[in-house]
């Protein structure tokens, strides 16, 4: 870890660097330079003349600040942005300018602002670890300014570079195209923008403040799975008569019968009992239909990189093409229950994959809820998959008792190779999905649970 004095001096100095190459052109900083450079030779003006050039470039970069306080633009943005994105995958979206003012606006440059969240040391030595390829050398990975800067990236989740904008006569609107790649799952929260111009000797740029607060949400990278071999065995679901209708054998009309105590007063047949006078019901079947859980387990990934390679296994599995007569539950360890239902004319899985996007990262939730919730679902799951980082104790005795009450299980288990114990074998050993091969270990995945 930085000492705490450097710690303090990281976000100065990211803000510090930021505003030089926003408010300075490339010859302003290179003008800056010079100033610099110039402010230290000619300390001594006995000796050099250096001096000289330095203030001359003082002159000439106070000259094209107090220039560019001058500009007045009446300009109006709105942003147009699609439903949504994945992480890692680019993508564009569009800002509509509107010119109210009288004279045209050119030569300008525009910059989408991103929130700034705090980073805690707590945070970035989580990090740490599992990011020092970002280190280059020892110094950096003795300093951790550019790892710093690194996981900052990723909490703001994209980097937006400053697009020009073609120019705008009074009155008009153009649209600039902004690329966009999300760094993270998760919102993206966009708090403003800034619009810039040079000014006359082309040294700063003036800069306009625009409010202008939306969220966009990024999905989690989901990679290609083979088709799993799940159970398709259909068993009786209570109370599942809405879902039943499309996925299953709908509780549909069988026949009439005597009524008796305790029958629904809605399945009178009022027909029958106009004709008849005695009380007549009407019978229906029950409905039968496969339901497979998904648990998603990150309480115990290592690193915030394991953690999130768990949500990325479970997004790709839950995205993944599902029987037709059959139902997915997305449990997600320390919240409610999701449940995903795939089958005929019931949508996508988008919902899952919201909720899995959201999902905090190393969220130290207990286990048993969830155990007790599966175990209150034995006699309705078909299968169950669970995605997990380190071995647990009472998720494996969990799995064992899910196995001897015959519901078959698949657990895959995200390693890193540098920090994981060596792998267990047995018949029921969970598959092992390494992070730096995630893809090429999905694909291999396909047995039957």
């Amino acid at each position: 870890m930085p000492p705490r004095l450097l710690w303090r001096l990281f976000p100065h100095a990211a803000r510090a660097s930021r505003w030089l190459e926003q408010r300075f052109t490339a010859g302003g900083r290179l003008l800056l330079g010079v100033l610099v450079s110039g402010a230290i030779l000619g300390i001594d003006i006995r000796q050099t003349l250096a001096y000289q050039l330095a203030a001359l470039a003082f002159a000439l970069l106070v000259s094209s600040l107090a220039l560019s306080t001058r500009w007045r633009a009446q300009l109006t943005v709105r942003r147009v942005l699609p439903p949504m994105v994945t992480a890692d995958l680019a993508t564009h979206y569009w800002l509509e300018i509107t010119n109210h003012g009288r004279d045209t606006q050119s030569e300008l440059l525009v910059q989408d602002m991103l929130d700034d969240p705090p980073l805690s040391r707590v945070r970035f030595k989580s990090w740490r670890d599992s990011h020092r390829a970002v280190a280059h050398n020892w110094f950096d990975r003795a300093v951790g300014f550019p790892l710093w800067l690194a996981v900052r990236r990723w909490q703001h989740g994209a980097v937006l570079a400053l697009t020009p904008i073609a120019p705008i006569a009074p009155g008009a609107t153009v649209r600039v195209k902004i690329e966009l790649t999300a760094l993270r799952r998760g919102w993206l929260r966009f708090v403003g923008l800034r619009v810039l111009r040079p000014e006359p000797l082309g040294l700063c740029r003036a800069r306009l403040n625009l409010v202008l607060v939306e969220q966009l949400l990024a999905l989690p990278r989901r990679h290609r799975v083979p088709t799993i071999t799940l159970q398709s065995a259909r068993r009786y679901q209570p109370g599942g008569v809405s879902l039943a209708l499309a996925v299953g054998d709908a509780q549909e009309f069988a026949a009439l019968r005597d009524y008796q105590p305790g029958d629904p007063r809605r399945h009178i047949h009022w027909r029958s009992f106009a004709k008849t006078g005695a009380l007549i019901v009407k019978q229906y079947q029950d409905e039968y239909f496969a339901r497979h859980a998904l648990v998603v387990d990150t309480r115990l990934a290592d690193t915030p990189a394991c953690c999130e390679a768990v949500i990325e296994v479970a997004a790709s599995i839950a995205s993944g093409r599902q029987p037709q007569d059959a139902i997915l539950d997305l449990i997600i360890v320390g919240t409610d229950v999701v449940e995903l239902a795939a089958g005929r004319g019931l949508g996508s899985e988008l919902r899952a994959l919201t909720y899995l996007a959201t999902t905090p990262a190393h969220a130290h939730h207990d286990f048993a809820p969830v155990a007790a919730l599966l175990r209150a679902r034995l006699g309705h799951l078909a299968s169950v998959i669970m995605v997990c980082g380190r071995d647990d104790p009472a998720r494996n005795a969990l799995l064992a008792e899910l196995r001897n009450h015959q519901v078959p299980t698949l657990c895959l288990q995200v390693v890193d190779e540098q920090q994981s114990a060596p792998p267990t074998h047995g018949e029921h050993a969970p598959t092992r999905l390494r992070i730096d091969h995630l893809a090429a270990d999905l694909a291999c995945v396909g047995g039957a649970p």
